[in-house]
């Protein structure tokens, strides 16, 4: 009885010891030097990308009316598999045009939109819950306070807190979701519990990574405001591929991939 304690025991040991060492991490600053590194060794396919991203939209800012316009579906359906086709040819997945993949991906991207609207409705619903149960007199103000913060949400305090609670809930709600879903894109799992598992003690990480990007999104729309340039549609036309070329190189560090072709530089073209 005494050994098969202590056999449980050291085969508990070695569990843990295992689980610790299948536990990756990546750096911030080596996916934001890699990816830096891609862009200037691939300068013509990203230039391509990003005009055929800038043209998208600018062809959405043509269409009156916005997201209220029907053609403003026909719009979305031909961005998605854009950034499908994206993905499979900058990971060197041919054929880069691949209908199984493309639908293969709407699993995946239709739970991060499922995701994000049911925390919107919980911000919105869930205060009035403790209303219905009986706490009016001692809730109400602390009701009152949170509801003039929502409805401010162009106010700086209102804008504030928005940001600061997006960016903790990242993680869970973008960061990992999206690497489910350049998995399913290139024809692997698309589970979102299975990035969650691979993706342990990066949470931290994650923030960073969401800090990094949300803090150039904020500092170009400032430039933009103060100086009057438009060039908002140029910015996120070349911020929008350089953080996929950013989540491609982090889905590498948790992703492993048989590599079957070799990418060829576009000086060597």
């Amino acid at each position: 009885m005494i050994l098969t304690q202590k056999k449980r025991k050291d085969l508990k040991k070695t569990k843990r010891k295992s689980s610790a060492m299948e536990i990756k991490k990546f750096s911030l600053l080596s996916s934001i030097k890699s990816s830096a590194k891609f862009v200037l060794l691939y300068k013509r396919t990203f230039v391509l990308w990003m005009l055929v991203n800038f043209a998208f939209l600018y062809a959405f800012s043509l269409i009156p009316n916005g997201w209220t316009n029907s053609l403003s579906i026909l719009w979305l359906v031909g961005y998605y598999v854009y950034w499908c086709i994206f993905i499979r040819h900058i990971q060197q997945h041919p054929p880069y045009f691949s209908l199984i993949r493309i639908f293969n991906g709407l699993i995946p991207a239709s739970k991060i939109m499922f995701i994000n609207i049911s925390i919107y409705l919980i911000l919105v619903v869930a205060p009035y819950i403790p209303l219905f149960m009986g706490f009016r007199d001692r809730y109400l103000e602390f009701f009152e306070n949170y509801m003039e913060v929502l409805k401010s949400h162009d106010s700086l305090l209102g804008k504030t807190l928005f940001y600061i609670l997006m960016l903790l809930l990242s993680p869970y709600t973008i960061s990992r979701p999206y690497l489910a879903w350049l998995s399913s894109v290139i024809g692997k799992s698309r589970s979102i519990f299975d990035a969650y598992k691979k993706t342990q003690g990066n949470y931290w990480n994650f923030v960073a990574c969401g800090i990094f990007m949300s803090g150039l999104c904020m500092i170009s729309n400032a430039v933009d405001d103060v100086f009057n340039i438009q060039s908002k549609i140029y910015v996120i036309s070349v911020l929008a591929i350089f953080f996929n070329v950013m989540f491609i190189d982090i889905y590498k560090v948790f992703y492993k991939r048989k590599r079957t072709q070799k990418a060829v530089p576009d000086n060597n073209l």
